[in-house]
């Protein structure tokens, strides 16, 4: 690892919560991806690792508190309200870039890809990244989307 890598490396190491998910179309319409207040983490640690865990709130609870013991509404309310990955990651200090290198996904389809985000860092406890436009939201349009983290 280079010596700018280690530099956002070593910001972005720690345990993050989730302050804000949205997307912008190319109107400038913006939604909150996973409605208003979700919930969620991001921890990168210093050996290289990345874990993301997003949930939607108000998720329906399980009629038995077990993981086998939801209805098929139940289960499928629970995967689609929640979003999860982790990787290894890898930075690139002079393009503000971190890659998220799948090992894990919710998503089947996302395993051993690249997710590339944009790194700003509005003040010392405050991290947001951003992605290029995607489908994304219940309506399929392309948006960008930012994730705005809080020490």
């Amino acid at each position: 690892m280079s010596k700018d890598n280690q530099r956002i490396s070593a910001a972005l190491v720690g345990t993050w919560r989730l302050q804000s998910f949205t997307g912008t179309d190319e109107s400038g319409e913006t939604i909150a991806v996973m409605g208003a207040g979700a919930t969620g983490f991001i921890c990168y640690s210093d050996d290289g690792w990345v874990s993301v865990q997003i949930a939607c709130a108000n998720r329906p609870r399980y009629d038995i508190p077990d993981t086998a013991g939801g209805s098929d509404e139940q289960t499928l309310a629970a995967a689609r309200g929640t979003f999860a990955y982790a990787g290894r990651f890898v930075t690139d200090e002079d393009a503000g870039i971190v890659y998220h290198e799948l090992e894990f996904s919710l998503i089947p389809n996302w395993i051993g890809s690249r997710q590339k985000r944009y790194v700003e860092f509005r003040d010392a406890g405050t991290l947001v990244l951003t992605a290029d436009p995607v489908r994304i939201g219940a309506d399929g349009k392309r948006r960008r989307t930012e994730l705005v983290w809080v020490r």
